[in-house]
Formats: structure tokens, sequence, C-alpha cells
């Protein structure tokens, strides 16, 4: 199990699926932040070359994650030196040393055991180590109310080759796989 970076809570691995349940949490906690700092991880950015449906559009190659983003005007920024990266992870190595550690005295011996766990535990851990802003402020967005991010933050189908695509009166149709299935 992965311990899901960005709102504290267990899935059974890291991809596409656990970051857009994790940002949709996180998004009708706090609102739409309107830039995210991410690393390099292939979920937050694509290594492949544009298809030529992208290359006619004259978009580039995006993740599925990237292309939620972009449909929520939140602008990336990723991570270009390992200095960033490295104070996030420590402070995650600190906490994953100290969850697990109390996750054992617990006992703790399923996924929906943790998740209940990590509810009481994380605020208990933010009052403890959390620090003061620099400056006060809140650079959250409300949710417009004509968004679905439900439908945002599901998967696009565009991928000939793995995913679902119809022909509909000679129309391109994608299908989007729900989050809600996964989380």
């Amino acid at each position: 199990m992965k311990l899901q970076d960005v709102f504290g809570r267990f899935y059974d691995y890291k991809e596409v699926y656990p970051t857009m349940d994790s940002l949709r949490r996180y998004i009708c906690l706090c609102g739409l932040p309107v830039i995210l700092y991410l690393e390099k991880h292939t979920t937050y950015k694509t290594t492949r070359q544009p298809d030529l449906d992208e290359l006619l559009r004259g978009e580039s190659a995006q993740t599925q994650f990237e292309r939620a983003l972009k449909e929520l005007r939140i602008r990336i920024i990723h991570a270009h030196s390992s200095q960033p990266k490295g104070r996030i992870e420590r402070a995650f190595g600190t906490l994953q040393d100290r969850l697990i550690k109390e996750m054992r005295l617990a006992p703790i011996e399923t996924k929906n055991q943790a998740n209940r766990f990590i509810k009481k535990y994380l605020p208990r851990c933010n009052e403890r180590f959390s620090k003061v802003a620099r400056k006060e402020g809140n650079l959250h967005r409300p949710l417009p109310k004509q968004i679905d991010l439900r439908d945002i933050l599901s998967q696009s189908h565009t991928d000939h080759k793995q995913w679902l695509h119809r022909q509909v009166e000679g129309q391109r149709v994608f299908d989007r796989e729900s989050i809600d299935s996964y989380a």
C-alpha cells in the first residue's frame, strides 16, 4: 500500500485514480488551488510524444492528471531539481516512520482500518509539527457550481489502443471511467 501524498489516505497503488480521488477530496475541502507544485512522476508528467490528434490540435502530450488540471485551470509547476522533492520526501519519511509505529501499536490490519486511523492521526500530527505560514491568506478559488468535478477527474479514454473509443453518427466519442470505481 502507498500513502497518497496529498490527502492522507491509503490506496492499493499510486497511479492516476488515487491521485484524482485525493485531488477531488482536497478541492471539496479547500477549493481550487491556483498552482500545484509536483514531482515528475509519470502520473503528473508524460514522457510520450503527442499522438496525431494532439499534433493536429497543436497540443503537447499530457497525462490524464495534466488534462484534468488544465480543465480546472490549475497551473502545474514540475520540480526540476532534487531539493524541493527532498524536502517533501523528508517530511513524508518522518510521517510514515511515526505513522507505521502508531499503526503497529493500534494494531491496524486492513486498509479500511488504516484509513479510519489516519483520519484521527493526521490532525494530531499536524497540531504537533505544523508551522505557521510566513504570509497569511487563502489562495484557493471556490469551485464554480457549473463544474462537474467527478466528470473532469475521470479518466478520458482517448488512447485508441488501450481505451474504449466509439463512433456515434460519424462523431468520435471518448468514454470516461469514473474515479468512484477505484477509490
